[in-house]
Order: C-alpha cells, then structure tokens, then sequence
C-alpha cells in the first residue's frame, strides 16, 4: 500500500530545509562581505603637479591638482645657489622632507607665511625619515651663448615616510625642477 500523505510531509520538510539552507547561505555571505575591511589606512596618490613652487630661498613645495596634498623640502641657504655642480644633502634637521595632506586647497603663499594659517585644516603629516638624500643637479641656462639663469633638478634617493602606522617608500622620487633667473 502506498501512502501519498507520508511522501507529501517528506517533500515539504526537505523543501523548508533547502529554503532555511539557502536564506542561511546569504546570509553567512553577507556578512562576510560587509566584514572585509581595510580600516583608515588610505594610501596616498603622490601625483603631483610639474610646478616647483618656491617661498623665501629654502622652501620648496610641489602639489596635486587640487592643492590638498603638498610634498614640502627645507633646504639650507647653499643648496640652491649659481654653482654648476651636483649637491647631495642627507635629510636631517636642517634637510626636511614633510607630506601634508589639508581638508581643502592651499593658496599660493599658504607656506611663504610666518605664522601658519588656521584653514586649511591639516588632516596627515607624515615627516621623512632621516635615511633619505636630497639631490640638486644644477645647470647653466643659455640663451644666445648668454647665462640667463640655473635649472635645478631635485631627487630624493631612499625617501621613507613612516609614522609607526603607515610607511610609504620611494627608492628614487622626481620632485621637479625648479629654475631661478640669473
């Protein structure tokens, strides 16, 4: 004798299990998912624009597009001058390499200023590590067998930004050139 009523119950319970399975499977896959987080470690662009900005005669600063993250060099009064010749300055506490990232644009004399300003907010500094290496190429620029100025190509070999949280390494880092008139 078959019994149609068994058969039903089976096919119902198995039915329900498949369908508790299946809502128990997304819902472990979302929360694994949703769990997968890198934190607040947010990794810098360093894509900076051409321009080497200059206030005073030892601040050097480089920006992105938007002015929000700067690269800042301090130089001794000797490093950029009208010798022809290649300067190589160790980074210490006279050769400073700091990176800024601001809550909005700088102006253009945002670091020509005594007193810092209060806005834009700084959100990260990170100061390099004193391993690093400025280098200053300086050239003669010529015009009709005439020296009309000095182009200065900056580097930094072995740049190390590291707080203890992030660190960021470039082994050789292109800062830009910067050209004074004679």
């Amino acid at each position: 004798m078959v019994s149609f009523g068994a058969d039903l119950a089976k096919n119902s319970i198995f039915v329900l299990k498949l369908f508790l399975m299946k809502k128990l499977l997304i819902l472990f896959l979302a929360f694994t998912l949703n769990a997968c987080n890198d934190g607040d470690f947010d990794v810098p662009d360093f894509e900076f624009t051409e321009e080497v900005n200059i206030c005073g005669e030892y601040v050097l600063y480089i920006s992105n597009t938007k002015s929000t993250e700067v690269l800042v060099l301090t130089l001794p009064s000797t490093a950029i001058d009208t010798i022809v010749k290649v300067r190589v300055l160790p980074i210490s506490s006279t050769v400073t390499a700091t990176y800024r990232i601001f809550d909005k644009g700088i102006t253009e004399n945002y670091f020509c200023q005594d007193i810092p300003p209060i806005e834009p907010k700084i959100l990260k500094e990170l100061k390099a590590d004193e391993r690093g290496v400025v280098n200053i190429t300086t050239t003669e620029i010529l015009k009709d067998s005439i020296i009309t100025g000095y182009s200065h190509e900056i580097t930094i070999s072995e740049l190390l930004f590291n707080d203890g949280k992030e660190r960021i390494y470039f082994e050789n880092f292109y800062f830009g050139t910067l050209e004074t008139k004679n």
